[in-house]
């Protein structure tokens, strides 16, 4: 009989859990600086920030919808509204791709920006804390284990 407590999908679905309370509980602790904070004027959801993080990393490229469709691994429709809330809370705007005026680039806004400096020094401290005690070594074999888990999924 198969453990489920022994099962690859059991285990991420349960590290994932670990990350995120581990996520909230820090950003709990800061000081009226956390752009996640359910309180918060300007919150931003998780999969906002992601998406600013994704447009900040290609901001040397044009950045399309289906960039972020294949990029967050998101529907055709979640993106959409995702794109559409983004914009509404001025976190992106859009201009016609200079290549093809039926295709809007997406853009940060200053403000988003702004947001993405404090998300990623979050991120920098968050992932270096993950990675405490763990080898090169052994990170190394853990991506290359989680990637073939993704290839074997698809």
């Amino acid at each position: 009989m198969l453990n489920f407590k022994e099962t690859i999908a059991y285990n991420v679905r349960d590290l994932s859990v670990h990350i995120f309370r581990y996520i909230h509980s820090n950003n709990e602790k800061m000081d009226g600086n956390n752009p996640f904070d359910n309180g918060s004027r300007d919150r931003i959801s998780c999969l906002q920030g992601m998406t600013a993080g994704f447009i900040h990393m290609n901001e040397n490229h044009q950045v399309i919808q289906k960039d972020l469709e294949k990029g967050l691994s998101i529907s055709k429709s979640t993106a959409s509204g995702l794109v559409q809330r983004m914009v509404k809370n001025g976190l992106v705007y859009t201009m016609p791709s200079p290549d093809d005026a039926r295709v809007k680039c997406l853009y940060l806004t200053t403000y988003a920006k702004d947001v993405m400096n404090e998300i990623t020094i979050q991120a920098e401290q968050t992932e270096k804390e993950l990675q405490r005690g763990i080898s090169d070594e052994d990170l190394a074999t853990f991506f290359r284990v989680l990637k073939q888990i993704k290839k074997n999924a698809k």
